[in-house]
């Protein structure tokens, strides 16, 4: 149910953000808070009912340098409806719909070291070719990763390690006995 409020009130300033002509303003404010919207002191207290609403907005206003008219007005809605708690969830709804106006997806890559640039450039030819569009890759550090690495496109999983190879390898002989 979260989700689908979140995604209503990210898709109300996604489209006032591209009415009002605030697109990119309204979106690299937005892109910013997530970091600060998703710490969970941020969210106790934002989300806390003995704070009142001036204080929570005073908060996030205070938080976003270069917030717009829009934006703060958003944010009022948010605590005067008293949404302001799925914060994080409607800035993780609104950053999917500027991926997809811009043709973009967000890839994690988790690997035991950190890869090479031309290992990660493969990585980001291999993924424009596959899905056509421009690739946002992040980079993070597992040490239980023998070799190799796993992407995360979304939902979707490509594993490339060798403690794959070795459950595949595994899983075939069991199959067989």
């Amino acid at each position: 149910m979260a989700k689908l409020v979140a995604a209503q009130y990210a898709r109300g300033l996604f489209e006032l953000a591209l009415e009002t002509g605030q697109f990119e303003t309204i979106s690299n404010s937005v892109i910013g808070l997530k970091e600060i919207a998703e710490d969970e002191e941020f969210r106790l207290v934002i989300g806390h009912p003995q704070i009142s609403d001036e204080e929570k907005y005073g908060m996030l206003s205070s938080s976003v340098t270069t917030a717009s008219d829009e934006l703060l007005g958003f944010f009022r809605l948010l605590i005067e409806r008293g949404r302001i708690a799925i914060l994080s969830e409607i800035i993780d709804e609104y950053i999917k719909l500027v991926d997809e106006r811009e043709n973009v997806i967000r890839v994690r890559v988790i690997s035991a070291e950190k890869l090479a640039t031309e290992e990660i450039s493969k990585i980001r030819l291999m993924l424009m070719g596959r899905f056509k569009k421009t690739v946002k890759l992040t980079e993070e550090l597992d040490p239980s990763v023998i070799a190799g690495f796993r992407v995360y496109v979304g939902d979707e999983l490509i594993d490339t390690t060798v403690k794959k190879d070795i459950d595949d390898i595994r899983n075939l002989l069991l199959e067989k006995a």
